[in-house]
C-alpha cells in the first residue's frame, strides 16, 4: 500500500490544470472563479455529532452550488454541511492523497470529483459502498441512471460513486462558414472521412483566414483532452484500450493507430488543422469545425448565436464519446449516523431540482433517465438544439479505465503521442512506446 500511495502522490503533483474529463481551460472558463482551500488541516472540519447536529464536510472543485447547500442545511436542522472549494480537480485529489498519506483522520465526508479519479480516491481513502443505501432509497436508484453510468458507478464490486452530471465531446461547427463553403448547414460530418472532406472544402472556399478543423487536444494545454479524444476514436473504430480487468493494454492495434493517424493527420497530412490556433478561434468565427466538450455550449451559444451548429462526435464505425463529468462519493467514516447523513445530502444534490439547475447554469448533461424525461428538462432541451444533440450523445458513451493509475497513464498518452503532431515520431512508434510505458505503470500497482 505504501508503494501505491507514493506513486499516487507523484501523479498528483504532476497533474496540472483541471481534472480528467471536465475540460481543461474550457471548463475553467465555464465556471465562476473558485476560492482555493487553505492547505492547513485546520481548514478541514471534524465530522461527527456536535450538540445534536451532524457536521459534514463537502469537497468540490471549481465552484459549488452554495444555494443548494444552504437550502439543504435549512431543511435539515440536524445536519450541517460545510462546502470547501478547490481550484481544480487535481488540487482536490492531491489534498485527499496528502491527508491519507499523513494518516489524518480529518477527511471530507462527501467528495464531488471527476469520475476518472474515483478509483484513485478509493485506493487511499476507502469509499462507502452506496449499494445498500440505494437499495433502501425511495428516490435514488442505480437503475435510474443511463447504462454507462451504472457501469461507471462501480470500483470492483462496490458502488463507489454516482454521476451527478456528465459531459462529453461533440462536434461544434459554424453554420455561416459551412454556408460559405457550400456545405449542408443542418447535417454536419459524422465520420472521419466526412470531416476531412468538409475541411478540404472549407479550406478551398473560405481562404487562409479560416481554420477548417480543430480539436481541444491540440488547442489546449491539458493532457486529458488529447487522451480522451483519442480513446473515444479507438473505440469508434471497433478497437479496445485494455482487456476486461485492465491488466493488458490492447490499444497498440490497427484501430488505435488509425485513430491516432486521423488526429495527427489533420495537421500533418490533410492540413485542415493547424498547431497555430488563435485564442478563442471558434468563438471569434475563425474555425469551421471544432471538437470540444459540452461544458462550452453556453459560451459558444452566446458568441455565435444562430450560427452555432452541433453534431455528434465523428467516428470511424460509429460515434463514441468518452464520458466526463463529476461523481459524488462518500468517504466511509465508520460512523453509521454520519454515513447516513452524508447519503441524505448526496441524495438531495442529485435531486431533480438541483440537477436541472446545474444543467442550465453550466451546460451539464443529465445522467438520470427519469430526470432527463421530465417536462421541465425537455422544455429546456427544446430551446437549445446544441443541448439536444449533447444529451443524445448519452446513447453513445464509453468510459475511462476505473483504475487508480488512470491519471498517470493519461499523462503518458499525451507525452508520448503529442510529438507525432510535430513529425518527431510516427504513430506506430508512439503507440509501441506507449504500450511499453503502460505495462510499466500497471506493474507498479500490482
Amino acid at each position: 500500500m505504501k508503494k501505491i500511495v507514493a506513486a499516487l502522490l507523484v501523479g498528483a503533483i504532476l497533474l496540472g490544470g483541471t481534472g480528467c474529463g471536465s475540460g481543461g481551460a474550457s471548463d475553467t472558463a465555464s465556471q465562476s472563479s473558485p476560492q482555493p482551500v487553505a492547505e492547513s488541516d485546520s481548514a478541514v472540519q471534524e465530522t461527527g455529532e456536535k450538540e445534536g447536529v451532524i457536521e459534514l464536510v463537502y469537497w468540490k472543485s471549481y465552484r459549488v452550488n452554495q444555494d443548494a447547500v444552504d437550502k439543504f442545511n435549512a431543511d435539515h436542522p440536524n445536519i450541517h454541511v460545510t462546502a470547501e472549494v478547490f481550484p481544480d480537480h487535481a488540487s482536490t485529489l492531491q489534498k485527499i492523497q496528502v491527508q491519507a498519506s499523513a494518516g489524518s483522520a480529518q477527511m471530507p465526508n462527501v467528495i464531488q470529483l471527476d469520475t476518472c479519479m474515483t478509483a484513485t480516491v478509493d485506493s487511499v481513502a476507502p469509499l462507502l459502498d452506496l449499494k445498500p443505501y440505494l437499495d433502501k432509497s425511495d428516490t435514488l436508484k442505480l437503475d435510474n441512471f443511463y447504462d454507462t453510468f451504472q457501469e461507471e458507478a462501480y470500483v470492483g464490486d462496490k458502488v463507489a460513486g454516482l454521476h451527478v452530471c456528465a459531459n462529453c465531446d461533440v462536434l461544434f461547427y459554424n453554420k455561416e462558414i459551412f454556408e460559405q463553403a457550400g456545405l449542408d448547414t443542418e447535417n454536419p460530418p459524422s465520420t472521419w472521412d466526412e470531416v476531412i472532406a468538409a475541411g478540404k472544402q472549407i479550406k478551398e472556399k473560405c481562404g487562409n483566414d479560416i481554420i477548417p478543423f480543430a480539436y481541444t487536444g491540440i488547442t489546449g494545454d491539458y493532457y486529458e483532452q488529447f487522451s480522451w479524444e483519442w480513446q473515444a476514436m479507438v473505440q469508434s473504430a471497433g478497437g479496445a484500450l485494455f482487456n476486461d480487468d485492465y491488466t493488458e493494454p490492447l490499444f497498440n492495434s490497427p484501430e488505435g493507430i488509425e485513430a491516432l493517424q486521423f488526429l495527427v493527420g489533420s495537421v500533418t497530412d490533410t492540413q485542415i488543422a493547424t498547431l497555430n490556433y488563435p485564442e478563442k478561434g471558434f468563438e471569434n468565427g475563425k474555425v469551421g469545425m471544432y471538437m470540444d466538450g459540452t461544458w462550452s455550449i453556453n459560451t459558444y451559444q452566446e458568441a455565435l448565436g444562430e450560427n452555432l451548429g452541433t453534431g455528434l462526435m465523428p467516428g470511424k464505425v460509429e460515434s463514441k464519446v468518452m464520458v466526463g463529468g463529476d461523481q459524488m462519493m462518500i468517504v466511509d467514516s465508520k460512523d453509521e449516523a454520519v454515513n447516513d447523513a452524508a447519503f441524505e445530502f448526496l441524495t438531495y444534490m442529485m435531486s431533480e431540482e438541483v440537477v436541472i439547475a446545474n444543467s442550465k447554469e453550466q451546460g451539464e448533461l443529465v445522467c438520470q433517465k427519469p430526470i432527463a424525461e421530465t417536462e421541465v428538462y425537455q422544455e429546456y432541451l427544446s430551446a437549445s438544439s446544441s443541448m439536444q444533440v449533447a444529451q443524445s450523445a448519452m446513447d453513445h458513451c464509453a468510459y475511462r479505465a476505473r483504475v487508480p493509475w488512470y491519471d498517470e497513464w493519461s499523462q503518458a498518452v499525451y507525452a508520448v503521442c503529442e510529438p507525432c503532431l510535430y513529425g518527431e515520431i510516427s504513430c506506430e512508434d508512439a503507440l509501441a512506446e506507449l504500450e511499453s510505458q503502460t505495462k510499466d505503470i500497471i506493474s507498479k500497482y500490482q
